[in-house]
Protein backbone atom coordinates (compact mmCIF):
# COMPACT_ATOMS: atom_id res chain seq x y z
CA UNK A 1 0.00 0.00 0.00
CA UNK A 2 1.25 3.50 -0.79
CA UNK A 3 2.01 6.02 1.94
CA UNK A 4 0.61 8.80 -0.26
CA UNK A 5 -2.84 10.28 0.24
CA UNK A 6 -3.94 9.12 -3.20
CA UNK A 7 -3.48 5.96 -5.21
CA UNK A 8 -0.62 6.21 -7.70
CA UNK A 9 -2.53 5.79 -10.95
CA UNK A 10 0.55 6.35 -13.10
CA UNK A 11 2.29 3.38 -11.51
CA UNK A 12 -0.82 1.22 -11.78
CA UNK A 13 -1.12 2.04 -15.47
CA UNK A 14 2.51 1.05 -15.94
CA UNK A 15 2.01 -2.22 -14.07
CA UNK A 16 -1.08 -2.99 -16.14
CA UNK A 17 0.93 -2.42 -19.32
CA UNK A 18 3.62 -4.71 -17.93
CA UNK A 19 1.00 -7.39 -17.30
CA UNK A 20 -0.19 -7.09 -20.91
CA UNK A 21 3.36 -7.54 -22.22
CA UNK A 22 4.38 -10.34 -19.86
CA UNK A 23 1.66 -12.88 -20.75
CA UNK A 24 1.83 -14.60 -24.16
CA UNK A 25 -1.24 -14.96 -26.35
CA UNK A 26 -2.16 -18.58 -25.65
CA UNK A 27 -5.18 -20.35 -27.19
CA UNK A 28 -8.04 -20.71 -24.72
CA UNK A 29 -8.35 -24.29 -23.46
CA UNK A 30 -11.00 -26.34 -25.23
CA UNK A 31 -11.59 -23.82 -28.03
CA UNK A 32 -8.12 -23.74 -29.57
CA UNK A 33 -9.35 -23.35 -33.17
CA UNK A 34 -11.75 -20.44 -32.61
CA UNK A 35 -9.22 -17.64 -32.18
CA UNK A 36 -10.07 -17.21 -28.49
CA UNK A 37 -7.04 -16.57 -26.28
CA UNK A 38 -6.20 -16.82 -22.59
CA UNK A 39 -4.70 -13.44 -21.70
CA UNK A 40 -5.22 -10.70 -19.06
CA UNK A 41 -6.67 -8.27 -21.61
CA UNK A 42 -6.91 -9.78 -25.10
CA UNK A 43 -9.90 -12.06 -25.82
CA UNK A 44 -9.27 -12.95 -29.44
CA UNK A 45 -6.46 -13.21 -31.98
CA UNK A 46 -8.40 -10.75 -34.11
CA UNK A 47 -8.63 -7.00 -33.60
CA UNK A 48 -10.69 -4.50 -35.59
CA UNK A 49 -9.18 -1.02 -35.70
CA UNK A 50 -12.11 1.38 -35.24
CA UNK A 51 -10.55 4.23 -37.23
CA UNK A 52 -9.61 2.22 -40.35
CA UNK A 53 -12.14 -0.63 -39.86
CA UNK A 54 -9.35 -3.06 -40.74
CA UNK A 55 -9.08 -6.51 -39.22
CA UNK A 56 -5.69 -7.48 -37.78
CA UNK A 57 -4.37 -10.86 -36.71
CA UNK A 58 -2.54 -10.04 -33.48
CA UNK A 59 -0.67 -13.36 -33.56
CA UNK A 60 1.37 -11.77 -36.37
CA UNK A 61 4.02 -9.12 -35.59
CA UNK A 62 2.40 -6.22 -37.45
CA UNK A 63 -1.09 -6.93 -36.11
CA UNK A 64 0.27 -7.29 -32.59
CA UNK A 65 2.07 -3.94 -32.85
CA UNK A 66 -1.13 -2.19 -33.92
CA UNK A 67 -3.18 -3.86 -31.16
CA UNK A 68 -0.56 -3.22 -28.48
CA UNK A 69 -0.40 0.47 -29.36
CA UNK A 70 -4.20 0.67 -29.04
CA UNK A 71 -4.12 -1.05 -25.63
CA UNK A 72 -1.32 1.15 -24.28
CA UNK A 73 -3.13 4.32 -25.36
CA UNK A 74 -6.36 3.01 -23.83
CA UNK A 75 -4.76 2.18 -20.48
CA UNK A 76 -3.13 5.61 -20.30
CA UNK A 77 -6.56 7.24 -20.38
CA UNK A 78 -8.39 4.99 -17.92
CA UNK A 79 -9.38 5.49 -14.29
CA UNK A 80 -8.51 2.85 -11.69
CA UNK A 81 -11.98 1.30 -11.81
CA UNK A 82 -11.91 1.18 -15.62
CA UNK A 83 -8.49 -0.48 -15.61
CA UNK A 84 -9.82 -3.10 -13.23
CA UNK A 85 -12.78 -3.80 -15.53
CA UNK A 86 -10.36 -4.22 -18.44
CA UNK A 87 -8.67 -7.18 -16.75
CA UNK A 88 -10.20 -10.59 -17.42
CA UNK A 89 -11.53 -12.54 -14.45
CA UNK A 90 -8.80 -15.21 -14.35
CA UNK A 91 -6.14 -12.53 -13.93
CA UNK A 92 -7.76 -10.25 -11.35
CA UNK A 93 -5.56 -11.37 -8.45
CA UNK A 94 -2.45 -11.30 -10.63
CA UNK A 95 -3.24 -7.68 -11.51
CA UNK A 96 -3.84 -6.86 -7.84
CA UNK A 97 -0.52 -8.43 -6.91
CA UNK A 98 1.26 -6.15 -9.36
CA UNK A 99 -0.60 -2.99 -8.37
CA UNK A 100 -1.30 -3.32 -4.63
CA UNK A 101 1.80 -1.42 -3.50
CA UNK A 102 0.57 1.72 -5.25
CA UNK A 103 -2.88 1.82 -3.62
CA UNK A 104 -4.20 3.64 -0.59
CA UNK A 105 -5.68 1.57 2.26
CA UNK A 106 -9.24 1.82 0.99
CA UNK A 107 -8.37 1.02 -2.63
CA UNK A 108 -6.14 -1.86 -1.50
CA UNK A 109 -8.97 -3.45 0.47
CA UNK A 110 -11.60 -2.78 -2.19
CA UNK A 111 -9.62 -4.29 -5.07
CA UNK A 112 -8.38 -7.21 -2.99
CA UNK A 113 -11.96 -8.15 -2.14
CA UNK A 114 -13.17 -7.49 -5.69
CA UNK A 115 -10.38 -9.59 -7.20
CA UNK A 116 -11.09 -12.41 -4.76
CA UNK A 117 -14.81 -12.42 -5.52
CA UNK A 118 -14.56 -11.90 -9.28
CA UNK A 119 -12.24 -14.85 -9.95
CA UNK A 120 -14.03 -18.17 -10.32
CA UNK A 121 -11.45 -20.02 -8.22
CA UNK A 122 -9.09 -17.59 -6.47
CA UNK A 123 -7.78 -20.40 -4.26
CA UNK A 124 -6.04 -21.79 -7.33
CA UNK A 125 -4.89 -18.59 -8.98
CA UNK A 126 -2.14 -19.19 -11.54
CA UNK A 127 0.35 -16.76 -9.96
CA UNK A 128 -0.90 -15.75 -6.49
CA UNK A 129 -0.33 -18.51 -3.95
CA UNK A 130 -2.72 -19.09 -1.08
CA UNK A 131 0.00 -18.06 1.36
CA UNK A 132 0.40 -14.78 -0.50
CA UNK A 133 -3.36 -14.22 -0.53
CA UNK A 134 -3.46 -14.76 3.23
CA UNK A 135 -0.73 -12.15 3.70
CA UNK A 136 -2.71 -9.67 1.59
CA UNK A 137 -5.87 -10.17 3.66
CA UNK A 138 -3.87 -9.74 6.87
CA UNK A 139 -2.65 -6.36 5.66
CA UNK A 140 -6.08 -5.14 4.59
CA UNK A 141 -7.96 -2.68 6.78
CA UNK A 142 -10.99 -4.51 8.21
CA UNK A 143 -13.06 -1.30 7.99
CA UNK A 144 -12.38 -1.01 4.26
CA UNK A 145 -12.42 -4.73 3.46
CA UNK A 146 -15.91 -5.38 4.80
CA UNK A 147 -19.11 -3.39 4.48
CA UNK A 148 -20.79 -2.24 7.66
CA UNK A 149 -23.13 -5.23 7.99
CA UNK A 150 -20.38 -7.79 7.32
CA UNK A 151 -18.00 -6.06 9.72
CA UNK A 152 -20.60 -6.23 12.47
CA UNK A 153 -21.09 -9.96 11.90
CA UNK A 154 -17.32 -10.44 11.89
CA UNK A 155 -16.91 -8.55 15.14
CA UNK A 156 -19.68 -10.60 16.79
CA UNK A 157 -18.34 -14.02 15.81
CA UNK A 158 -17.85 -16.30 18.83
CA UNK A 159 -14.32 -16.91 20.07
CA UNK A 160 -14.63 -20.56 19.00
CA UNK A 161 -16.55 -21.31 15.83
CA UNK A 162 -17.22 -24.41 13.72
CA UNK A 163 -16.59 -23.79 10.04
CA UNK A 164 -17.09 -25.83 6.86
CA UNK A 165 -15.56 -26.02 3.41
CA UNK A 166 -17.01 -27.84 0.42
CA UNK A 167 -14.29 -29.06 -1.94
CA UNK A 168 -15.37 -30.08 -5.42
CA UNK A 169 -13.20 -32.51 -7.43
CA UNK A 170 -9.94 -30.91 -8.64
CA UNK A 171 -10.34 -27.95 -6.28
CA UNK A 172 -7.85 -26.96 -3.58
CA UNK A 173 -8.50 -28.76 -0.30
CA UNK A 174 -6.68 -26.17 1.79
CA UNK A 175 -8.47 -23.11 0.45
CA UNK A 176 -9.12 -19.83 2.26
CA UNK A 177 -12.85 -19.90 1.56
CA UNK A 178 -14.96 -21.37 4.39
CA UNK A 179 -18.37 -20.74 5.89
CA UNK A 180 -20.24 -21.39 9.12
CA UNK A 181 -23.22 -22.52 7.03
CA UNK A 182 -23.01 -26.28 6.43
CA UNK A 183 -25.62 -26.21 3.64
CA UNK A 184 -23.61 -23.69 1.62
CA UNK A 185 -20.46 -25.79 2.07
CA UNK A 186 -22.36 -28.92 0.99
CA UNK A 187 -23.48 -27.17 -2.19
CA UNK A 188 -19.86 -26.35 -3.05
CA UNK A 189 -18.86 -29.95 -2.37
CA UNK A 190 -21.39 -31.15 -4.96
CA UNK A 191 -20.85 -28.30 -7.41
CA UNK A 192 -18.67 -30.21 -9.91
CA UNK A 193 -19.24 -33.77 -8.78
CA UNK A 194 -19.49 -36.12 -11.75
CA UNK A 195 -18.43 -39.64 -10.89
CA UNK A 196 -15.80 -38.29 -8.51
CA UNK A 197 -17.01 -37.24 -5.07
CA UNK A 198 -16.02 -33.98 -3.43
CA UNK A 199 -15.16 -33.48 0.23
CA UNK A 200 -16.97 -31.71 3.03
CA UNK A 201 -14.45 -30.43 5.56
CA UNK A 202 -14.99 -28.99 9.01
CA UNK A 203 -12.92 -27.48 11.81
CA UNK A 204 -13.57 -25.90 15.19
CA UNK A 205 -11.25 -22.90 15.28
CA UNK A 206 -10.43 -19.77 17.20
CA UNK A 207 -11.87 -16.57 15.76
CA UNK A 208 -8.35 -15.11 15.44
CA UNK A 209 -7.75 -17.28 12.37
CA UNK A 210 -10.65 -15.67 10.49
CA UNK A 211 -9.41 -12.75 8.40
CA UNK A 212 -12.75 -11.50 7.07
CA UNK A 213 -16.45 -12.19 6.64
CA UNK A 214 -17.73 -11.42 3.15
CA UNK A 215 -21.34 -11.89 2.11
CA UNK A 216 -21.39 -9.89 -1.12
CA UNK A 217 -22.34 -13.04 -3.06
CA UNK A 218 -24.76 -14.34 -0.39
CA UNK A 219 -22.34 -17.15 0.47
CA UNK A 220 -21.50 -16.14 4.07
CA UNK A 221 -17.82 -16.56 3.20
CA UNK A 222 -15.20 -16.66 5.93
CA UNK A 223 -11.66 -15.92 4.74
CA UNK A 224 -9.52 -18.19 6.92
CA UNK A 225 -5.78 -18.47 7.53
CA UNK A 226 -6.07 -22.11 6.56
CA UNK A 227 -2.43 -23.03 7.10
CA UNK A 228 -2.78 -22.15 10.79
CA UNK A 229 -5.66 -24.60 11.28
CA UNK A 230 -4.51 -27.62 9.26
CA UNK A 231 -4.30 -29.91 12.29
CA UNK A 232 -7.93 -29.15 13.18
CA UNK A 233 -9.46 -29.96 9.79
CA UNK A 234 -11.52 -33.13 9.53
CA UNK A 235 -13.63 -34.62 6.76
CA UNK A 236 -17.35 -34.94 7.41
CA UNK A 237 -18.59 -38.43 6.61
CA UNK A 238 -21.81 -38.27 4.60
Amino acid sequence: MTENMVTNLVKIRQQTMHLFDSVPLLPATGVENTGAVCHPIASSLYYIDQSSHKLFDISLPYGYTIYRQHIMETINGLSLSSIYRLIHESYKLTWFQLCKDYMTDDDYAWYLKSSWLDEDDPNQDRTVTRAEAISYFKLASKQHLMNRADLKIYQNLPETITIYRGVSPKRARLGLSWTADKEIASWYKKRYESGIKGQLLTAAINKKHILAYIDDLNEKELIVDVFSIQSQIQEVCI
